[in-house]
């Protein structure tokens, strides 16, 4: 098909700053997705179907990842994910037997594509000792913070303890990781990506909840982006997890009001959280990407 552009006696100079950066797949109508491309119906029988991604055809093939918070939820689902990609991952939690768990189906998910090489680190990410032994870890490409406290009450009443515990996880424990794989990354001079799991609640406060925000990724983003290392953060809503039904003691009256608070009626699922992760590894110009996954609960 041929475009036709609109003659100007002087070129209009925003008309072709649009053109220039208007992606080609911007010319078709079906919708951009952050899931692993899909062959198209055609009814053409001479139009091949785009082949499936294999871990040798993936630009993520033998990277090696470190994801905290591996062991259940969000976490997980990134690292089988990631493992679908060919990507060796670095599972960090506090579960051992969790964890194992977990590294077992990577690994077979290795045996059916030929990958495997996962590992398990147990620690606490709030804890600094535990990062000081990280930096021993050589050439990690992805850094994916996901491990996470979410609790649900007012700030006042809220324990001391319990208040010590949300911000050395959520918070030190995101930059302590930054800190340690960062300076890893910066001394291989290979670039990187790190990737941090957020909430919702860094963009948007709500009831029950303290917000914290995600400036630390734009902080870093705009640092390291000349060194070639991309930061991004994912901030998803309500999320179909163990966090979301038991982590947090969501009572069937609470869990009904969230669902209708989002537009899409459903709470999202960790394996399209996971998509997100992979798109923002893969994507070599994706830095300082805010994305919020919440089925729109951020614009009412």
């Amino acid at each position: 098909m041929r475009l036709q552009f609109p003659r100007l006696a002087r070129p209009d100079s925003r008309f072709l700053k649009i053109l220039y950066y208007l992606p080609s797949h911007s010319l078709h109508t079906s919708p951009i997705s952050l899931s692993k491309p899909q062959s198209q119906c055609s009814s053409s029988p001479s139009t091949p179907s785009a082949p499936p991604i294999s871990h040798s055809s993936s630009p993520l093939a033998n990277k090696t990842s470190l994801i905290t918070g591996a062991s259940r939820g969000i976490g997980a689902a990134i690292a089988q994910a990631f493992a679908r990609e060919g990507v060796k991952c670095i599972l960090v939690g506090r579960n051992r037997a969790l964890l194992e768990g977990i590294r077992e189906g990577l690994d077979a998910i290795g045996d059916e594509g030929g990958g495997g090489g996962h590992r398990v680190l147990v620690g606490d990410v709030g804890d600094g000792g535990f990062w000081e032994g990280v930096r021993g870890e050589k050439n990690i490409d992805i850094l994916v913070n996901a491990a996470g406290i979410t609790h649900y009450s007012p700030l006042f009443v809220t324990s001391p303890s319990l208040l010590d515990e949300v911000l050395r996880t959520n918070l030190m424990g995101t930059i302590m990781g930054c800190r340690a794989v960062g300076k890893g990354m910066l001394r291989g001079k290979r670039g990187g990506c790190i990737i941090n799991v957020a909430s919702l609640l860094g963009v948007k406060g709500g009831k029950g909840s303290s917000a914290y925000a995600a400036r630390l990724t734009r902080a870093l983003a705009a640092e390291l982006g000349e060194k070639d290392i991309r930061v991004n953060v994912i901030l998803p809503g309500y999320i179909e997890t163990d966090m979301t039904e038991v982590g947090v003691a969501m009572t069937p009256e609470a869990r009904s009001a969230a669902l209708n608070s989002i537009p899409l009626k459903r709470f999202g699922k960790a394996s399209e959280i996971a998509d997100a992760a992979v798109f923002l590894a893969r994507n070599k110009y994706a830095n300082n990407c805010v994305l919020n996954l919440d089925g729109g609960l951020s614009a009412v």
